[in-house]
């Protein structure tokens, strides 16, 4: 599971907190899909074993290698295998066993999203929307997105509804956003619910 699913499966609450981050940050309008997928990486953080209050649950894991040792994970991403791969960009990306080197990451994220891998693809529209490793492209996170959310991973489908609903890499489209927004809310997605419920 990518680090957005944290959000998913621990942290329902936030979607006031991206509602208000999508009208003012810093004085500036943000909209809310950069909201929605900025916030994540701050529970990603935030979720450290550290930052969990007692009794809190655990954040779910990333990936299936996210207890492994890093060594173990370099060589199943040399092997070829694509949850690896995805496993060990995320380590590289985010600093994780004090390995930071965003582009190495970058180019292991990428290597899973090209065997089709949907959270990997996700991941790989997250860095484009951010510019995280690569040139900023709305359009570029969009086609990433698409991808994964074709294959029913209601994250990708959330962000595919807010990238029509604000315009962002496509043209604003109000009845795409809400196909996009209900196939997520299919699967129980709670973001996609609130927002259909909000009215979009």
């Amino acid at each position: 599971m990518p680090v957005f699913r944290c959000l998913f499966a621990t942290m329902p609450f936030l979607w006031k907190g991206i509602r208000m981050l999508s009208m003012k940050f810093s004085g500036r309008r943000v909209s809310a899909l950069m909201a929605f997928l900025i916030l994540p990486c701050c529970v990603f953080f935030m979720s450290s074993p550290m930052a969990l209050a007692d009794g809190a649950a655990a954040p779910v894991a990333v990936t299936s290698y996210a207890q492994q040792p890093l060594k173990l994970v370099q060589e199943k991403a040399s092997d070829g295998d694509g949850s690896a791969e995805l496993e060990l960009g995320l380590r590289y990306v985010f600093g994780s066993d004090g390995v930071k080197n965003v582009p190495l990451g970058v180019s292991w994220i990428n290597k899973a999203a090209l065997k089709g891998i949907p959270q990997a693809e996700h991941e790989m529209g997250s860095l484009y929307l951010m510019g995280i490793g690569v040139a900023q492209s709305n359009v570029m996170a969009v086609a990433w997105y698409r991808k994964a959310a074709i294959q029913g991973y209601a994250p990708s489908q959330t962000a595919m509804g807010y990238a029509y609903e604000e315009g962002a890499g496509v043209p604003q489209d109000a009845d795409l956003a809400r196909y996009w927004f209900d196939k997520a809310a299919a699967q129980g997605n709670g973001i996609a619910v609130e927002s259909l419920e909000g009215g979009m």
